[in-house]
């Protein structure tokens, strides 16, 4: 069995396992769509939260964004390691590679999913609750981190060892569970490491008692313990062993095909992406209330907004029939290209620009289909100007 095999074992297989043992000792979901998505949407254990569907809740737009920025920041991380893995030390390499996929995964998707359950009506708990406000391991543990593990803690385990051990011995014996799942899911894999995540989560909790005895509470305590002994818990086998060959083998995925093979197909993707612009803009007047707002100007405003208006949805459609129409001259790197292709770059890096500093949140209309709207155009716009610069800076061939 390859390492990578067994660790999609040993995840799937404790999940679902605990899954089961909640779903015997505590009533389950009391639908289908409840049941589907606590099997295969949730990582959490406990089914409480799916078992009576409400009515959606709204996204705090705030939140929902910062979390697809940060997915979408892990998931270029991901791919910009991955292509630059044979020139990067090993060791660095794994220590990067982590971060990445704990950016992505945790800090990204983990906080997107709780939100699109409460969209679905579903009143899960957050996963991650803002990790770097931690002042102290007893908040970022109990608080902060995972919090659907904290949730099945007190759910299956935290009212038998309370009984068993006490408050302190209880705590230290959490600590010590969650060192051996881990051990689990990452010296198991790695064939090596015992006892270092184990001896990572111990160390946590004899210093939460630390913490409970001298009353510490320091965002620079709390990081630090928290980074210093991480080799420990993603040690160095893991490393060598699952995540140094997942980069190299994506780096062999992507060179399977030449800078320019990429370059010709994402010139003629934002061509094509351009197009959905003005097909959101037609659902703007009505979503946005254009009607009754505009109404509300002189007559000689509301000619000079519909001309502005007018004069912006040509500029993108010419931008995209440029695209298209140049796409040879684009790739070869011609002077006239590269500056028609600057100049695109300039108008979306700025209306991304615009998106961030000038408008606000507030100002938006409410609404959970506009928020996830917003997200995804404006990533698009990030898309249409990282691709626009890379073809300015293409050099001539």
């Amino acid at each position: 069995m390859t390492p990578a095999l067994r660790l999609l074992l040993a995840v799937l297989g404790t999940i679902y396992a605990l899954k089961a043992a909640a779903l015997i000792i505590r009533r389950g979901p009391g639908s289908a769509t409840g049941l589907t998505l606590f099997l295969f949407a949730w990582p959490g254990v406990i089914p409480d939260c799916f078992r009576d569907r409400q009515t959606a809740q709204t996204i705090e737009p705030v939140r929902f964004l910062a979390a697809w920025a940060r997915m979408a920041l892990g998931a270029g991380s991901i791919v910009l390691l991955a292509v630059y893995a044979p020139h990067i030390p090993d060791q660095l390499l794994g220590l990067a590679g982590i971060a990445a996929l704990l950016l992505t995964v945790h800090l990204g998707i983990g906080d997107l999913l709780p939100w699109l359950l409460r969209w679905a009506g579903f009143a899960v708990p957050l996963l991650f609750d803002r990790p770097w406000a931690a002042t102290s391991l007893a908040e970022f543990w109990s608080r902060r981190w995972n919090l659907a593990f904290v949730d099945m803690n007190r759910g299956l385990f935290l009212r038998p060892l309370y009984r068993a051990f006490g408050k302190r011995g209880s705590r230290l014996a959490l600590f010590a569970l969650s060192g051996v799942l881990h051990e689990l899911a990452l010296s198991w894999p790695a064939g090596a490491g015992w006892g270092l995540p184990l001896g990572y989560f111990l160390l946590h909790g004899m210093l939460v008692a630390v913490e409970e005895r001298f009353r510490i509470a320091n965002r620079a305590w709390t990081w630090f313990w928290l980074i210093a002994p991480s080799p420990w818990l993603f040690h160095e086998p893991f490393r060598r062993t699952l995540i140094v060959p997942f980069y190299y083998w994506l780096n062999g995925l992507i060179a399977q095909h030449s800078w320019d093979w990429y370059l010709s197909l994402a010139i003629y993707a934002v061509a094509l992406g351009q197009l959905i612009v003005p097909i959101a803009s037609f659902q703007v007047p009505a979503r946005l209330g254009w009607k009754q707002d505009i109404a509300k100007l002189t007559r000689f405003n509301q000619k000079i907004f519909w001309v502005y208006g007018f004069y912006i949805l040509l500029s993108i459609v010419s931008f995209a029939v440029l695209t298209w129409r140049l796409h040879d001259e684009f790739l070869a790197g011609e002077l006239a290209a590269r500056w028609i292709a600057g100049f695109i770059a300039i108008f979306w890096s700025v209306r991304v620009l615009v998106d961030i500093f000038w408008y606000d949140h507030r100002d938006w209309p409410p609404g959970n289909a506009l928020l996830a709207g917003h997200a995804l155009v404006t990533s698009l716009f990030c898309t249409l100007a990282a691709v626009y610069w890379f073809a300015a800076f293409t050099p001539a061939r």
